[in-house]
């Protein structure tokens, strides 16, 4: 054979070599190559269900799938009330990869007064569990799912039909533990889903439109085990939950209202007029706010501009619903002491620093610092006393001229601003990070501009000294963290939006 012959079948067989390499990643493709095609069918949106205990309505829940930044968050909230009053809340906040690379997750689960929280974040092949003060790391082997969204990737990852099969890796979100487990299709049906719903004179909603939609049965008896309905676009239509309770998606007015009127002292309805005033609460003569409340969701209205969407997500749309959570007990709990690092604290230089307004390093306000703070090594309690004592120094005074913390130290009087730059500087004197936060604040069916702090424990946990609450409960709405006001492009904004309030819960 020639030089020219050996050359072209050389070229021939390389060109055939390729070509069944890409015949077999088409037909046989990777994990994560799956996986990036079926975060491409999850669909962001908000579920409702009506909480049934043997046909009774003894709660509601919501499942949010959301894409944040470079992630995919689904958050499942289930609230439910028992025979005796007592109030059981679960919480569990999963967030991925936009390739659906499981990163961490937090599970809280309150029960009257006891809470419990577990967090998980995955760092190469190890899975970071913190269980009430104890930190240990287990060897995991990814993919790995927590929560309904294990459910939706069985669904989506391939044409569901009966008899199907697949296997996913699990993560319970209760114990922390990750096992393969073996999801199998069972049936298939048609469910009528209540979509919208209208009150009649009573105040009772009722359905007034409903959609047919098909979906399948998914069953797994491995811990975590599911039963639940899932549909085409892998949302739940029905679960069977591990305690008996089941699941029923619905509309919200059906599944939070009608169990609100139920138990009327625990869920609040807020009469909402959708108007934001473009002062704060105390410069427009409103009485003091003193109901907190566990959570608030809001309904945006049809005139949102599209870069506000852009800038917070899609539950911030025209028409989108955003739950807002008050942080629990568990969550205050601090994950590093006092005095930190330098290493340590270059992570945090910006919220160490002193800034215009923030005059941390002002010798008033260390002096200050200092007392409040004593021997104590939490920073959750070094938090604690800095909001309280801010909040019993400083004098609530509207129409006085801005100024900053060390001038609000002197004055010893401001509105919310004054405040929040006081708490920011105090506690970044004592070493703990913090920031002002600029956003809304619901009161009495109105919307307020407001600016409250938030300190760093090991996480970001909001404060408002003016208000006296440490924890800030869920009436605050954040849109600005770092700054003490708007700014007028965000303030143009903030002050015509279209804000509904659709269902709240109150603190006990």
């Amino acid at each position: 054979m020639s030089r020219r012959g050996v050359v072209a079948t050389s070229v021939l067989v390389a060109w055939s070599a390729g070509l069944g390499l890409l015949l077999v990643r088409e037909l046989n493709p990777s994990a994560a190559a799956r996986l990036a095609e079926v975060s491409m069918r999850v669909t962001p949106v908000t579920t409702f269900y009506a909480v049934e205990d043997s046909g009774r309505h003894i709660g509601f829940a919501s499942i949010s799938i959301d894409t944040v930044p470079h992630s995919l968050q689904v958050t499942e909230y289930v609230v439910t009330e028992s025979a005796a009053g007592e109030r059981h809340t679960d919480q569990l906040m999963v967030r991925l990869s936009r390739g659906l690379a499981l990163k961490e997750f937090e599970s809280t689960r309150t029960s009257g007064l006891d809470t419990t929280r577990i967090t998980g974040r995955v760092i190469d092949s190890s899975l970071v569990l913190s269980r009430t003060g104890d930190v240990q790391t287990v060897p995991v082997t990814l993919p790995a799912f927590a929560g309904v969204i294990g459910a939706t990737v069985s669904i989506l990852i391939d044409e569901p039909r009966v008899g199907a099969s697949s296997s996913i890796r699990a993560i319970d979100p209760q114990t922390g533990q990750a096992s393969m487990r073996l999801a199998r299709i069972q049936a298939e049906s048609l469910f009528v889903v209540v979509d919208s719903a209208v009150a009649d004179s009573s105040g009772r909603w009722f359905a007034v439109h409903k959609d047919t939609v098909r979906a399948w049965r998914l069953v797994a008896s491995e811990a975590p085990a599911i039963d639940a309905w899932v549909d085409a676009q892998g949302l739940i239509v029905q679960e069977r939950l591990s305690n008996g309770l089941l699941l029923r998606r619905t509309a919200f007015e059906l599944a939070f209202e009608n169990w609100r009127q139920a138990h009327p002292e625990r869920a609040v309805s807020v009469s909402a007029d959708a108007h934001v005033v473009s002062g704060t609460w105390l410069a427009s003569g409103a009485t003091r706010p003193t109901m907190q409340f566990d959570s608030l969701r809001v309904r945006f209205g049809a005139t949102i501009p599209r870069e506000f969407a852009a800038r917070y997500g899609r539950a911030y749309r025209a028409g989108g619903q955003q739950t807002f959570i008050r942080p629990s007990e568990a969550r205050l709990r601090s994950r590093y002491k006092l005095p930190t690092t330098s290493t340590w604290q270059s992570v945090f230089a910006r919220e160490l620093a002193p800034g215009p307004m923030v005059e941390s390093d002002d010798p008033a306000v260390s002096r200050r610092a200092v007392r409040l703070a004593g021997n104590e090594k939490d920073p959750t309690e070094v938090a604690r006393h800095i909001v309280a004592w801010v909040h019993d120094s400083l004098r609530a005074e509207a129409g006085a001229s801005p100024v900053g913390a060390s001038g609000a130290l002197e004055r010893r009087s401001g509105d919310a601003r004054e405040f929040a730059l006081r708490t920011t500087a105090l506690a970044r004197a004592a070493g703990v990070p913090a920031h002002p936060v600029t956003g809304l604040l619901q009161h009495e069916g109105r919307f307020y501009m407001h600016t409250w702090t938030e300190v760093y424990i090991g996480r970001w946990i909001p404060v408002d000294a003016m208000l006296g609450q440490f924890p800030a409960d869920a009436s605050h709405l954040p849109f600005l963290p770092g700054a003490v006001e708007p700014g007028p492009d965000l303030a143009r904004i903030l002050t015509r939006l279209p804000i509904t309030v659709v269902g709240a819960v109150k603190a006990p």
